[in-house]
């Protein structure tokens, strides 16, 4: 056997182990999704009766940020993650719970059959661009967890009568959300600096969604056509 031959065993050899990691990669990646943990249900602070507006507050982004930014270009990123939040929300909720609208803070809100929806990222990993572009099949995955509050308007402000958490991530390459659908387009073009994480903040809104609404449809305040289900 020549240098020739042992050279092309090597890189036989390489190329093997190369694809078994890739489709480990990619059992791994298709089971990527966000799922809603730790739902917990408020008596006392309201949520009986059915809402006529909810309002969309700005998600804090005061937990861990595992990103390539820091300084001005950090702040940037974190405002671009809560707009493109409430986006995405502001275009879920109409379709499957009630009329929505945003708002800055509190003072903002009316007192009234209102609810208002606010949260915070506790978690968000960029990943890695490299590994998505090169290798794909989920490497280099992002991630994108939260804490959702509930409140009633019409009954106390001070204290959430639902909240709950998300989890969960992707592989998808910057801007392949585009392709998913209105809301995902809606949230991409919000700005470019958080635009590797649209895919996650996509499919939170939905797990959002999907709780609410389950929330409504128990008590019959909107039709099985409208109703979600969230994955737990």
């Amino acid at each position: 056997m020549d240098e020739s031959d042992i050279t092309l065993l090597v890189m036989k050899f390489a190329y093997r182990n190369i694809m078994m990691l890739a489709t480990c990669l990619g059992f791994i990646s298709g089971c990527a999704s966000v799922s809603v943990e730790n739902e917990q249900k408020l008596y006392g602070q309201g949520g009986e009766v059915k809402p006529e507006v909810i309002y969309v507050m700005p998600f804090a982004t005061n937990g861990e940020f595992n990103v390539d930014r820091e300084g001005v270009e950090l702040i940037e990123f974190k405002r671009n993650l809560q707009e493109m939040m409430m986006v995405a929300l502001q275009e879920r909720f109409p379709k499957h719970l009630v009329t929505t609208t945003t708002a800055q803070n509190f003072s903002q809100i009316p007192h009234g059959k209102h609810w208002v929806v606010a949260g915070r990222f506790t978690l968000v990993n960029q990943g890695s661009r490299a590994l998505r572009a090169v290798v794909g099949f989920g490497a280099g995955g992002t991630k994108v967890e939260t804490e959702v509050y509930v409140y009633d308007a019409a009954i106390d402000r001070r204290g959430p009568f639902m909240r709950f958490q998300t989890t969960g991530g992707s592989g998808a390459q910057p801007g392949a959300v585009t392709s998913l659908n209105p809301v995902g387009a809606a949230v991409s073009a919000v700005g470019g600096a958080a635009k590797g994480l649209s895919e996650d903040v996509v499919r939170t809104s939905r797990m959002i969604t999907a709780t609410l609404s389950e929330y409504m449809f128990k008590r019959g305040w909107i039709p099985e056509s409208q109703r979600l289900e969230a994955k737990r």
